[in-house]
């Protein structure tokens, strides 16, 4: 069933990176399929595929970027800030009403309870980046401990080499491997000579953009799109298969058109995602309508475009769910 696709999808993220293969053409358009480690782990097809075909979409999957503030202090509200303006998703962990609470980070996951509650107990994060930025080193300390035994894309802690030299040497007689140790940036950020919050923030989110940026072509999926699709069936996924020029969308992008007139997730916005839902509303009222791509074109020049003047091409894929 969808939803168990959806499911297993969202769980494997957890664990790393997938390959997705779909068909764009030919018999069975829509079909796809996971793997993982090298390993067909799940699929969703109509029709008996040649998954090593090279003429299929194959992509990376990854997860859209969470960033994980223990410490709601002045850093985190400038990290806040910038995180707001790139569209990731924000936690805020502090057990001071004062330092967590809606109209500091309106925008923001709250967990206003002990470090070591929070860290303790399951959460629905899919790898996220951890930024340890404490009022005092030995929470900083509670914090490390907890996060290296938890799925994590990036940990950045705060302090001097002093204070890190510290935490990382009681770690070690507490039996943390070298190379757990080794993957932490600490001291955090990259060294750009930053002295108020705003420069610490800035240099925070460089050293965080740097290691996402490594996985450049890898497409971010968003956590709390697939965990809906997992619940909900009788739907339409439309996504983002294929781009040319400057469409204001990225390969991967995708929304789900529910039965009951509800969407979630994007495409990109503006008139193409208005034609998308539109498009997704016909297939649902529409039973005998398979799975398709549709090319939307973004200039005013060719026949059958949108009359945009962005110009350039989007395809977008629609699947029945």
């Amino acid at each position: 069933m969808t939803n168990t696709y959806y499911a297993q999808l969202l769980e494997t993220l957890k664990k790393g990176n997938l390959i997705r293969k779909t068909v764009l053409q030919g018999k069975g358009v829509g079909d796809e399929a996971l793997f993982f480690q090298g390993k067909l782990m799940q699929m969703f097809a109509q029709y008996p595929q040649d998954w090593e075909d090279q003429n299929l979409l194959s992509e990376v999957l990854g997860e859209k970027v969470h960033l994980v503030l223990c410490g709601g202090g002045h850093v985190a509200k400038e990290l806040y800030t910038l995180a707001t303006q790139m569209e990731m998703d924000i936690s805020i962990l502090d057990e001071r009403e004062e330092f967590c609470n809606p109209n500091l980070y309106p925008k923001a996951e709250l967990h206003c309870s002990s470090f070591s509650e929070t860290l303790s107990t399951p959460q629905p994060w899919v790898k996220p980046y951890f930024v340890i930025i404490t009022r005092g080193h030995g929470f900083d300390q509670l914090c490390l401990e907890k996060i290296l035994t938890l799925p994590h894309s990036y940990i950045g802690m705060i302090g001097s080499k002093n204070k890190v030299a510290t935490t990382m040497d009681n770690l070690r007689q507490k039996g943390y491997e070298a190379s757990q140790l080794a993957s932490v940036h600490s001291p955090i950020g990259l060294s750009i000579g930053a002295v108020t919050a705003s420069e610490i923030a800035i240099s925070i989110m460089a050293e965080i953009i740097s290691v996402y940026r490594k996985e450049a072509n890898a497409v971010r999926l968003d956590p709390k799109l697939l965990a809906t699709m997992a619940e909900r069936e009788h739907y339409i996924v439309s996504r983002v298969v294929r781009k040319t020029g400057s469409a204001p969308c990225d390969v991967g992008f995708q929304i789900a058109v529910f039965d009951d007139g509800t969407t979630k997730g994007t495409v990109g916005g503006g008139l193409v995602e208005a034609k998308t839902i539109e498009h997704a509303q016909t297939m649902l009222q529409d039973a005998t309508l398979d799975d398709h791509v549709v090319s939307y074109g973004l200039d005013s020049t060719k026949a059958g475009s949108l009359g945009m003047i962005c110009g350039g091409d989007v395809q977008i894929l629609f699947q029945r769910r």
